[in-house]
């Protein structure tokens, strides 16, 4: 317990400080939401199929747009993966089988192929993106480094707010989600020596006011 206190006070710690990094800039282009869907996981049990054993994720985000198209974001959640062996033919023993508590943050780029602003009712509203970043998360009690990466479309009705589906892939260098290590025999690529886990699901941010005057170029 004391552990995930201290890494849940890393997280936050995280946040302020992305948020007051950019909270001197004069035009509004801070975003903060929550996401919420399904979460998990890819590794010996499951090497292939989505929304395997699914189970809840729940998180928070912040997001600073740089242009209608690029924008920095950092975003924490916690999730949970299952899986058995029950289906894998690859494992010697059918009787393995876990539930891993997750908790991570990562710092993305994100790119939006048409602009998207929130403020603005004449700008297009519809917009596919793709994201890519570095992330850590603890899983139990292991510390470990992530890649994660993805995409989705948004939705901007105007009057501030945005809405997303999105399907990120988290790429670990950690091979004990499922408590169980294959043999590195060589048959497999280097991607896929280690266990991955995912999300899937809803994304909705707030842009957040300023109290400086906005720039009709912006608009």
């Amino acid at each position: 317990m004391e552990i995930l206190m201290k890494f849940s006070h890393s997280v936050i710690l995280m946040f302020f400080l992305f948020f007051n990094a950019f909270s001197s800039f004069a035009q509004e282009k801070r975003d903060i939401g929550i996401q919420a869907g399904a979460s998990y996981y890819y590794g010996e049990f499951n090497e292939v199929k989505p929304l395997y054993s699914p189970s809840f994720s729940l998180g928070v985000i912040f997001r600073y747009n740089i242009t209608p198209n690029y924008s920095i974001r950092a975003s924490g959640a916690y999730a949970v993966v299952n899986g058995s062996s029950s289906n894998a033919n690859i494992i010697p023993d059918p009787n393995i089988s876990f539930s891993k508590r997750i908790i991570g943050a990562e710092v993305m780029g994100e790119f939006n192929f048409f602009s998207i602003k929130p403020v603005s009712q004449r700008e297009k509203k519809l917009s596919p993106y793709v994201n890519l970043g570095v992330g850590f998360a603890q899983i139990e009690t292991a510390y470990i480094l992530h890649i994660p990466f993805g995409g989705g479309i948004k939705y901007a009705p105007g009057n501030r707010h945005t809405f997303a589906l999105e399907w990120r892939l988290h790429k670990t260098f950690y091979d004990m989600i499922d408590d169980y290590s294959s043999p590195d025999d060589g048959r497999k690529a280097l991607l896929l020596n280690n266990d991955w886990f995912s999300f899937i699901g809803l994304v909705y941010t707030y842009r957040l006011p300023n109290n400086n005057y906005i720039c009709p170029a912006y608009r």
